[in-house]
């Protein structure tokens, strides 16, 4: 088994018995349950029953510890891989599943990869399995979301249909809005989401009328019958016990179930004093603390009923154990300010899985464990003013302020419950009380409670706050609104030990709130008192304390409400982003079909019923041994020694591996400067791999990895920003000869306006959710590989190197990647490798599954760029001449600078006379960045339409306007020199078009108007073009294609070159081939690509693939065509596709066909130009820097698509990857080490659902048929991407009107990532602004 370590169970006890906080992810903790077990240290083993699918499982923690996780029993034991393991965190969601704990309970969501198996005791487990599938049929669910293109790479699809399946469960009639939100922890890279929330939206009961929804008992079915099923097993459906008695190696820890406070208690009283132990509830807090422990014991508290306790009347009452969501539902409808806030409050800790799981004393004890998390459940009930019940061993009741608990000691005491007094705080008037009430006492005024909270963060959603603040006042509006008694005034992410701004609280009692000058007064008071830590991964000191002060001033002006002036009264509010909503237009040629249909993607409803099969799917071998990274964690700098007898003694490790052990090279890249599969003696960065553990178990080998002590010396400086590194020479390298044509100098000295500056855009991790994984498998002529790899040749030539062997002794495979996007076109050969060297030694298969944290620890990403700019103009504002250094940082070495890309892609679609580039890369103390979609090539265009912007703005001319006049013509000069463009340019009518789809002028005024009447609140509208040079020849490009056609049934399978990884190649393989072939599309099987019948083949990447692999198969069909020709035309025209290859095959003619595609010799393909235009249109939170995307209209040239639906999809995933790229996504590295501090779903947010254009329009251009593509199409997996960089702009649009407010003019520079802080700090804000 490759059972992982899961020694992350809620540190509710440390040390000696010290109660510590239950950890957890933005979240805290929550249910759990087990059997019964004695508390006698020599009691018998707990045993454990729960169903999957209505089938029964029985195991015992003799079998199983507490590291092992529902998610991975689910996968390893069950063997129900449907449920992915993608983060490890409850942050990605691919692992949700429906539990229901009781028969009373209601079926939730719940995130398996945080819940060990032992708290399932009792529960009712549905897994993407259990909903339906190919034997017994699709789920409507499953149906719907594939039917809309809501599934690409597939990875995160059976956690999307396991999210919307729950919800319906608890609510059987939900709204758009409510199914709009409910993706808040789900995870998608490929898709950009529009199609998961339309298709998931079809099911709400106010959906569109075109569409009906199942009714909901219709959801329910049974896995066997394929009927509506209650879920109980009663409609016959099989139920058997699971066969499988495999011992992965229980955990040598106690567990306790104990029933109630009393049994709990004595549980603990009988505890040795050196016991170290832990209460488990939700295990939600291992999502973000993943190190604690270890533990000797283990005691489930979710079974003692007083924890769950409920009550709201004159006081709310809220168990210990009770479910966050719980806790909002019984708070939201309360008609009270305060406890109405609470729960507004608690929907923003990280997302339905998770808070459907955490409880509130463990997210509380977290806190107490970690004084730095900015607990939400801390800070929404301290500002309310909530107090906590605490038994010590021998029952005796404390009570504590919220407030006061993070510091309280908790040595063997537990929280009971938390109590708030609700007729302090209602603001709900009562007749009884107001019939029998005395007149106030004189100079006691009466007042209201005014409750709010803030919770800003880096994205919508899932994510821990920047700053957290809550402020509550009685106030009298009457009287001036006069603070009538101490506001609580509550902080979070300013320090460990900050939560009350004591000195503004004592200030404000008495005061009025609508005199300004007190305000003021506070608001100094309040700024003295706000002193923010210093930390790397954090935001700075300086936006955390102007943010937390612009709360305060937030709160403020809700108070006052209609009384402030209504220029500022937006600043009390939220950003209100509404319902999502999607619109797609596309040409289609019915004559061409299948080809140009329409058709769901080819895997669709395999993925989406989780029945499709990725690397870590494949049930492990006999004999499977698990490895484990050992990465160093200091970079440039030497490996002293590596120090490996701690983590040998383990039991179940099998053997280190390092370099000594590779037969072959020690180079996993084959670049220039060679990148070593382990290091011998020399950590270039933090990450970098120094050997691998192997063990039984991939738990046992994480957990004994981490035991390696490596020692350092020679410790240089470390640099982790380029223009740190640019001061450097011996950092910086030119990467070719200045690409230039014309004559710039003269050009630029006759120029009558030149503009100069620098522009930055940062890194981006390629989050394919399929981390990097290998199978490496010894076989009697070689080394057999899974790897989900890009380029398979480049893999296995690769791996032969090192094991010093020939390339026909390794065979490697591919069906399909959990997403890529750059990243397994080499970095999956640094596993592979090491896997191979592993295997090889010990002859044993050898699995190699990195976490999360490892893939971004030890993997390059995005190269990070700089440009040094300058372009003049003539009086007509005509470009006359551009200079651009570009520099690529490479991480460690250069061999993944990309600047010669970013040259190519650096005219946009400009005409530019006269223009030299120059390419250079830059070295720092990282990883060695990599390709990521659209490498360079975004980049290259985000330079050049920065410097359009910014001479927009010296020139005081609309950007648009300077654009089109500048736009190239046919015959202008194109990147390389001397080529020309050879078409028109089509980007003044895409623009008028768009213009008009886009009521760009109206959204203009309008933003223009709305910016007028808003002080804190602005929009900004931007509209950007792109080219998009397509070259296919010159790079040695080929694919082969294999096509089978089996004469008993005439049916037809095909392999072909490319990779399926989400970009839907398959099914337009598969569209062309029953095009050419004349036959149904179902008649057609993909099958999966392997270096045996794709010798030599091409990368799939560069958006080479869908086309390319499509030539091939029409190349191949042609040759089966030509076979065919006699037995067609003997039969005549009449002739079924059976009959034809009956004949054919009683004729002996050969039915299988192969071909291979190479551009540079096929004279009938060559390269083109994708063009594009976006506008977008963002509105700013200027308060706080926090923005969401109003609406992107785009309109891109696929030429004929192929497959709409699959082309829509990549324009829409590519477009969102790029609003990642340029808003949420930001690399940080420790300053001293160079450790990446980025490196988890805690700490690195791609976007969520709801970070996408609330209104999202696509249209393909149509009439626009490629003459030199396949077909007539086009490439559409990369160029949307480049667009995206309109929303820096837009940004910035809004951030002008804010600058202008205050007194700000001129030109001023944004560099990417524009996120929430950077935002913030510019946009102007100061004191003096904060006006009532």
């Amino acid at each position: 088994m490759y059972l992982k370590p899961n020694p992350y169970l809620h540190p509710h006890l440390s040390k000696n018995g010290v109660l510590k906080p239950e950890p957890q992810q933005t979240l805290d903790n929550k249910e759990a349950e087990v059997k019964t077990m004695t508390t006698s240290p020599q009691s018998s083993r707990m045993n454990v029953s729960f169903q999957i699918n209505g089938k029964t499982h029985k195991i015992s923690d003799g079998e199983f510890g507490p590291s092992t996780s529902l998610a991975q029993y689910i996968r390893e034991v069950a063997l129900l891989t449907g449920t992915k393991i993608s983060c490890g965190e409850g942050g990605c969601g691919s692992c949700i599943v429906t539990v229901q704990k009781d028969a009373k309970d209601t079926p939730r969501s719940l995130n398996s990869c945080l819940t060990p198996v032992l708290i399932c005791d009792g529960w009712s487990i549905t897994t993407v399995e259990g909903l339906g599938g190919r034997v017994d049929g699709y789920h409507p669910i499953q149906e719907k979301l594939s039917a809309e293109g809501g599934s690409q790479c597939g990875y995160c699809s059976p956690g999307m249909v396991m999210q919307l399946y729950s919800w319906l469960q608890e609510h059987p009639n939900p709204t758009k809005m409510e199914i709009d939100n409910i993706l808040d922890g789900n995870i998608c890279r490929c898709t950009g989401y529009r199609p998961i929330l339309d298709a998931l939206k079809s099911f709400a009961s106010d959906q569109d009328s075109e569409w009906t929804m199942p009714d909901i008992e219709d959801l329910k079915l049974c896995k066997t019958t394929g009927k509506p099923c209650s879920g109980d097993n009663s409609c016959g459906g099989r139920s058997a016990c699971h066969a499988s008695s495999r011992q992965p190696g229980a955990d040598q820890v106690q567990w306790f179930s104990p029933s109630s406070l009393d049994e709990l208690l004595a549980t603990i009283k009988g505890l040795g004093q050196q016991s170290r132990y832990i209460l488990v509830s939700g295990n939600t807090a291992s999502g973000v603390y993943k190190n604690e422990g270890p533990y000797d014991v283990y005691i489930n508290v979710n079974k003692i009923t007083d924890l769950h306790e409920i009550s709201v009347g004159d006081e709310v009452v809220l168990g210990a154990n009770v479910k966050i969501t719980d806790a909002i539902n019984s708070l939201e409808n309360t008609g009270n300010e305060v406890f109405e806030g609470v729960a507004r409050h608690m929907k923003k800790i990280a997302s339905y899985g998770i808070r459907n799981q955490g409880s509130i004393a463990g997210n509380l004890m977290m806190k107490h464990a970690h004084n730095d998390f900015p607990s939400d459940v801390f800070l929404s009930l301290e500002t309310a003013g909530a107090m906590v019940d605490i038994f010590d061993e021998n029952g005796t009741v404390i009570s504590l302020p919220v407030g006061e608990l993070p510091w309280a000691d908790m040595t063997r005491k537990i929280i009971v419950r938390i109590k708030v007094n609700l007729s302090m705080r209602s603001g709900r008037k009562n007749l009884n009380s107001l019939w029998n009430q005395n007149l106030p006492a004189a100079g006691k005024a009466a007042g209201e409670w005014k409750y709010r909270s803030f919770k800003i963060m880096p994205r919508s959603s899932n994510a821990h706050a920047y700053v957290n603040a809550g402020f509550l006042a009685l106030v009298d509006p009457s009287s001036n609104f006069r603070i009538v008694e101490r506001p609580r005034l509550v902080f979070g992410g300013i320090s460990a030990n900050f939560v009350h701004a004591t000195n503004t609280e004592n200030f404000l009692n008495g005061r009025n709130m609508n005199d300004h000058e007190m305000f003021m007064e506070a608001m100094t008071l309040l700024a003295e008192e706000l002193i923010p830590e210093e930390n790397p991964v954090l935001a700075s000191p300086k936006y955390r304390k102007q943010l937390a002060l612009g709360l305060f001033y937030k709160f403020y002006l809700y108070v006052l409400g209609d009384s402030a002036s209504e220029a500022v009264r937006s600043g009390a509010l939220d950003l209100d982003r509404g319902l999502s909503s999607g619109h797609q237009e596309y040409e289609t040629d019915e004559s061409q079909w299948p080809v140009s249909q329409p058709l769901q993607k080819y895997e669709g409803r395999i993925q989406a019923a989780g029945e499709a099969q990725y690397v870590n799917d494949i049930p492990a071998a006999a004999g499977e041994l698990h490895a484990a990274f050992v990465l160093s964690n200091t970079a440039n700098c030497d490996i002293a020694s590596v120090d490996t007898d701690d983590a040998l003694a383990v039991n179940g490790v099998v053997a280190y591996i390092d370099a000594n052990d590779i037969p072959g090279i020690n180079d996993w890249k084959m670049g220039a400067v060679p990148e070593p599969v382990f290091s011998t003696g020399r950590s270039e960065y933090a990450g970098q791999s120094i050997g691998v553990i192997v063990a039984e178990t991939r738990d046992i080998a994480l957990k004994a990895a981490k035991l390696v002590k490596v020692s350092y010396t020679n410790l240089g400086k470390v640099v982790v920003d380029m223009e740190e590194a640019l001061k450097d020479p011996a950092m910086v390298t030119t990467m070719m000869p200045p690409m230039q044509y014309g004559n710039c100098d003269a050009a630029m000295a006759a120029a009558d306006t030149v503009i100069e500056g620098r522009f930055r855009m940062g890194s981006q991790y390629h989050f394919h959710m399929e981390t990097h994984v290998c199978i490496a498998k010894p076989t009697e002529d070689g080394m057999d590989l899974e790897v989900p790899s890009q380029d398979i040749n480049a893999t296995v030539n690769v791996v032969a190197k090192v094991l010093n062997t020939s390339a026909n002794s390794i065979n490697l495979g591919v069906k399909r990647l959990g997403g890529g996007f750059g990243g397994k076109i080499n970095l999956q050969n640094s596993v592979a490798t090491a896997a191979a060297v592993a295997a090889n030694k010990l002859r044993r298969p050898v699995r190699l599954w990195i976490p999360l944290e490892d893939n971004m620890k030890m993997l390059g990403k995005r190269n990070p760029y700089l440009f040094d700019y300058k372009i003049g103009f003539d009086s007509n504002r005509k470009i006359v001449a551009i200079e651009s250094d570009i520099y690529s940082e490479g991480g460690w070495n250069y061999n993944g600078v990309d600047s010669v890309f970013a040259i190519v892609f650096g005219q946009s679609c400009y005409h530019i006379p006269n223009l030299k580039y120059t390419a250079f890369g830059v070295k720092t103390h990282v990883t060695a960045h990599t390709a990521t979609r659209a490498p360079g090539m975004c980049n290259g265009h985000a330079m050049l339409e920065h410097m359009m912007e910014h001479s927009a703005a010296e020139m005081n001319v609309s950007a648009l306007d300077l654009r089109l006049n500048n736009l190239m013509m046919e015959g202008s000069p194109t990147l390389p020199p001397p080529t020309t463009l050879n078409v028109p340019c089509p980007i003044q009518e895409m623009v008028d078009q768009l213009k008009v789809s886009a009521d760009y002028q109206n959204r203009l005024d309008s933003a223009a108007a709305f910016n007028q009447a808003n002080k804190w609140k602005k929009r900004g509208v931007s509209l950007v073009p792109m080219r998009y040079p397509h070259t296919i020849k010159g790079w040695g490009i080929k694919y082969n294609c294999l096509i089978s056609v089996f004469a008993e049934d005439a049916t037809v399978s095909i392999t072909h070159g490319g990779i399926e990884m989400g970009q839907g190649l398959n099914t337009k393989v598969r569209q062309v081939v029953a095009k050419e072939l004349g036959i149904d599309v179902e008649m057609i099987k993909i099958k999966g690509t392997a270096n045996l019948t794709n010798p030599n083949g091409s990368t799939t990447g560069g958006s080479f693939g869908s086309e390319l692999n499509c030539g091939a198969a029409i190349k191949a069909c042609g040759i089966l065509n030509g076979n065919l020709a006699a037995t067609r035309e003997k039969l005549g025209s009449s002739a079924s596709w059976q009959q034809i290859i009956t004949e054919a095959n009683t004729n002996n003619v050969d039915l299988c066909a192969r071909a291979m595609l190479c551009p540079d010799t096929d004279p009938k393909l060559d390269g083109y130009n994708v063009w594009g235009a976006v506008v977008n249109e963002v509105e700013v939170d200027i308060l706080t820097g926090e923005m969401f995307i109003v609406r992107s209209d785009i309109i891109e040239d696929a030429g004929l698509s192929t497959s709409p639906q699959v082309d829509i999809g990549q324009v829409e995933g590519a477009f969102v990857m790029g609003l990642g790229l340029w808003t949420s996504e930001e690399m940080k590295f420790e300053p001293t080490t160079g450790a990446i501090l980025t490196k988890n779903t805690w700490e690195y947010k791609p976007p969520a659902a709801k970070d996408i254009p609330q209104d999202f329009r696509v249209t393909l251009l149509k009439n626009a048929r490629n003459p030199v593509g396949v077909l007539s199409s086009k490439a559409t997996g990369e160029p949307a991407l480049l667009m995206s960089v309109s929303v820096l702009f837009a940004i910035k649009a809004a951030l002008n009107a804010s600058r202008s407010d205050a007194g700000l003019a001129g030109w001023w520079k944004l560099d990417g990532p524009a996120t929430v802080e950077k935002i913030h700090q510019h946009a102007g804000v100061a004191p003096e602004q904060f006006i009532f």
